[in-house]
């Protein structure tokens, strides 16, 4: 895999991913249990049902994220060339999550005025686990004529969020394609168990067809394999990817045998485990598309997971100094 560090590329980075801003609240597992909330997951309730939920807890910040746009935000504060490829909607939540991301440095596109952005509740138990809770999503939309080919023509890597494959499959689809024709590599993120479920047939195939770079934890890799047949799980074990161990550590395979692996210690009191895996995903790709090894890019993306797990909300308010930097691209201020 080429580093991406030529100057024939206006962005280092596009990233697809869903539009969504985040209702951080305190819960409980006696609260989780009475709403049948799956603790740890994402989960769609009925409008009455999240009627009921809203009035059972209290949302103590509004947070921009959506797991790919965490990504971009992070990528954008390290001071990678970064533009965000989604369907933002021109409502105050959409323009409250498109600042965010610009003031972190990173292009957006502009917003569609018959869309309205989506918003998720954030369930918060004393463990540091995130429970999300939103309103049944609409299906998985057919439209591509929102993608801006040229911004994905112009990046050297197209990062796609399993969220965003799974609402606009055609989309995500176009977009891969676009990118391996204009030379650009392809990354998946897998971003949760339900969305690997719920992209599972377009995720597998974008795999086959244009070996991307996966970055997951093994729960959502599992999943992934255990939705498909033994032949086909064969060749997806081919594929070069990135597994976290949930706190555990995380292991590079490029596909053809070699296996680097990373161990890390557990925090013992993690304040809130939201977007620690979208942070270590910006920071691996940071330092590993820029030419740095994969040790260090692993080493550079826990050291970002954990300053993630350390504060509350999806994006990290401060970056630490990451240890060794200088192999890959260079940090911002």
């Amino acid at each position: 895999m080429a580093p991406m560090n030529t100057p024939a590329k206006l962005y280092q980075f596009a990233v697809l991913g869903n539009a969504v801003v985040d209702a951080i609240a305190p819960a409980t597992e006696a609260l989780l249990a009475a709403h049948k909330l799956i603790k740890g997951d994402s989960n769609t309730l009925s409008h009455p049902a999240m009627l009921e939920l809203a009035a059972a807890i209290t949302i103590q910040q509004f947070r921009s994220g959506g797991s790919a746009a965490n990504t971009a935000y992070t990528l954008g504060k390290l001071g990678a060339r970064v533009c965000f490829v989604g369907k933002i909607g021109q409502d105050p939540t959409g323009r409250h999550f498109a600042n965010d991301l610009v003031q972190a440095g990173v292009t957006v596109t502009p917003g569609h005025a018959n869309h309205r952005t989506g918003e998720v509740f954030i369930l918060l138990t004393p463990d540091g686990l995130r429970t999300m809770a939103q309103t049944q999503p609409a299906e998985p939309s057919p439209d591509d004529s929102w993608v801006d080919e040229g911004l994905i023509e112009q990046s050297a890597c197209l990062v796609i969020g399993a969220y965003a494959a799974g609402s606009f499959p055609a989309a995500a689809s176009f977009a891969a394609t676009t990118a391996a024709k204009a030379g650009g590599q392809v990354v998946l993120s897998l971003a949760s168990p339900k969305a690997v479920q719920g992209a599972a047939t377009l995720l597998i195939d974008l795999m086959l067809s244009h070996h991307p770079l996966v970055i997951g934890n093994q729960g959502e890799w599992d999943t992934l394999l255990g939705l498909t047949d033994p032949h086909t799980a064969a060749r997806l074990e081919k594929i070069p990817r990135v597994i976290t161990r949930s706190g555990a550590g995380a292991a590079y395979y490029d596909g053809q045998g070699l296996v680097i692996d990373s161990p890390t210690q557990p925090i013992p009191r993690p304040a809130d485990m939201t977007g620690a895996g979208d942070a270590f995903a910006a920071g691996f790709l940071h330092t590993f598309m820029g030419g740095g090894s994969p040790q260090l890019a692993l080493q550079h993306g826990h050291q970002l997971g954990r300053a993630m797990v350390l504060q509350l909300g999806p994006r990290l308010l401060t970056l630490p100094q990451l240890d060794g930097h200088g192999a890959g691209l260079p940090q911002s201020d």
